[in-house]
């Protein structure tokens, strides 16, 4: 087993590199693991945090210091259990919608234009076409997000969203955490939490007539569809999302 696999069973690349090197040891400190792994020591602090509420780490206090256990293999099962019943809802979901979809794609102005967008350059590409919007709407911010394409490059996102006054609503994934990227600071962006019955598997951006759907996976993917009326089915989703967060 390699942190490859871990990618694999949906840990991002620092989260597997930190359980890798926790398993290895069994337990240890951060500073231990700091030194295992040879990244920024916030790197390894951030990540345990959410391995811990993965339930894939657990820690005791021993003196002055936090020592990391990694918990057995159940835990693994257990988290990924957790991500199949989200990923069974979201079919569900998908299956409910199925009718209308079908609907609106054979009627006779519903030509659906779809573009495919594969890896970090093709995620920026299509991120830096939604700053040429006026409004944007975002379901399901993830933290995925930011392990893929860093702070920095959310920070001067966030940046250029202020500067071009562009009006943006995000609903963010209840486990969201914001560490450097301005986003909850930027006057024009306003943000709610979703229940965590409803976090997103995918990152969803509404943008001109558009609806961006984001997989931040090993090799991230973009799908992007031009339809007015499928934008209009996912505003009425964002405007329903929006009204049941806080």
């Amino acid at each position: 087993m390699d942190a490859v696999d871990l990618e694999r069973i949906g840990l991002n690349r620092n989260e597997a590199k930190v359980y890798l090197a926790l398993i290895i040891r069994g337990q240890a400190t951060a500073s231990e693991l700091v030194k295992a792994i040879g990244v920024h020591r916030n790197i390894v602090y951030d990540n345990l945090e959410k391995l811990i509420e993965k339930g894939l780490v657990s820690f005791i206090v021993d003196g002055a210091k936090r020592k990391f256990i990694a918990q057995d293999p159940a835990a693994i099962i257990d988290y990924l259990q957790s991500k199949k019943l989200q990923i069974d809802r979201d079919i569900a979901l998908a299956a409910k919608m199925a009718p209308s979809i079908n609907k609106l794609l054979s009627s006779s102005d519903a030509q659906q234009d779809a573009t495919i967008f594969r890896g970090v350059k093709g995620v920026k590409k299509v991120l830096s076409d939604t700053l040429q919007s006026r409004e944007i709407w975002c379901i399901g911010t993830t933290n995925e997000s930011i392990a893929a394409l860093g702070d920095t490059f959310w920070k001067n996102y966030n940046q250029k969203i202020k500067a071009g006054k562009v009006k943006e609503r995000i609903l963010l994934n209840n486990d969201y955490e914001d560490k450097d990227t301005g986003v909850l600071k930027v006057g024009c962006i306003k943000t709610r939490a979703l229940p965590k019955q409803l976090n997103q598997v995918t990152e969803t951006i509404l943008y001109s007539g558009k609806v961006a759907l984001f997989v931040y996976s090993s090799t991230p993917l973009v799908i992007v569809m031009e339809n007015k009326e499928i934008f209009r089915m996912y505003r009425a989703h964002f405007d329903f999302l929006w009204g049941v967060s806080k």
